[in-house]
């Protein structure tokens, strides 16, 4: 059976854009044969790209890039492949040494002192709290553009861990409800469909405006997502809610509804968010 392309490719950050650019592709497949082929891109970014090849790679290992026409070239590092297409494995790829006009496309580097979300975001990646299947060792890993795409979809990552010296896959730790909770409540964990993932970045619950709301992520899921926001949100109300969030950028807003709301602070709720439409 084929592995379709996941929902979670509509949480990704702004600068990821649809384009289809030719680019020569050399390596290594895991046949351990050379692999060579002009593919063309199925989106890019400033951090790489998505690319659909016939080969089977592994995560982390080296490719050497060229685009097309100008002749540019660069080191990929593959990050974990995405789904299938059309007989062809989808791969994210970071590029790692390219030049400013690699790709031919300027993409915006920071939204300025009016948006210092956005900023903090641009600057910093997306942030998720993982740990290495072989030694356990915890770490808050800082995610580029790409790794956050793959993260969303496979729920792991391949990377160099320090304490084992190599590659190693990494995962997110769960989100617990701890015994702090547990007495405050006095309520048991529930059981929930999908593993939640503590991520620091931000979303907007739309309809963009000037009234958007621009939230703090707690958690997200392969179901839904957990913000905290100054604004008042009913239980079982419906927003339209786009995570990642990058100002400026073509954001993909999906609708679900809110199921739980807690007070906080005297400022903050913190709410819980069902997508309408949840992917196995």
């Amino acid at each position: 059976m084929e592995v379709q392309e996941a929902a979670a490719s509509a949480t990704r950050k702004g600068d990821r854009i649809s384009i289809s650019i030719s680019v020569r592709v050399s390596c290594i497949d895991l046949a351990g044969d050379h692999f060579t082929d002009v593919v063309q891109s199925v989106n890019v970014s400033r951090s790489g790209c998505c690319l659909p090849l016939k080969c089977s790679l592994a995560p982390g290992q080296k490719i050497h890039l060229q685009r097309i026409g100008s002749g540019e070239e660069a080191v990929g590092r593959v990050v974990g492949q995405t789904g299938v297409r059309c007989e062809h494995n989808l791969y994210g790829i970071e590029v790692l040494n390219q030049s400013d006009n690699f790709w031919g496309i300027r993409f915006p580097r920071q939204w300025g002192s009016r948006f210092p979300l956005q900023k903090e975001l641009e600057e910093s990646n997306s942030r998720a709290l993982l740990k290495c299947a072989v030694c356990q060792t915890c770490h808050v890993t800082a995610l580029n553009e790409v790794e956050l795409s793959v993260f969303q979809i496979t729920h792991r990552l391949t990377r160099m861990c320090d304490v084992c010296s190599a590659n190693t896959v990494w995962e997110p730790v769960p989100h617990e409800t701890g015994p702090e909770e547990l007495l405050a409540t006095g309520k048991k964990a529930d059981k929930r469909k999908y593993g939640r993932i503590n991520m620091k970045t931000i979303a907007c619950v739309g309809p963009l405006g000037p009234h958007a709301d621009i939230v703090d992520v707690v958690n997200i899921s392969r179901g839904g997502i957990c913000f905290h926001s100054s604004q008042t949100y009913r239980e079982d109300s419906w927003i339209q809610v786009a995570v990642p969030y990058t100002q400026g950028a073509a954001n993909i807003f999906v609708a679900g509804c809110v199921v739980r709301a807690r007070k906080i602070s005297n400022a903050l709720t913190e709410y819980g968010v069902e997508y309408v439409k949840s992917q196995d």
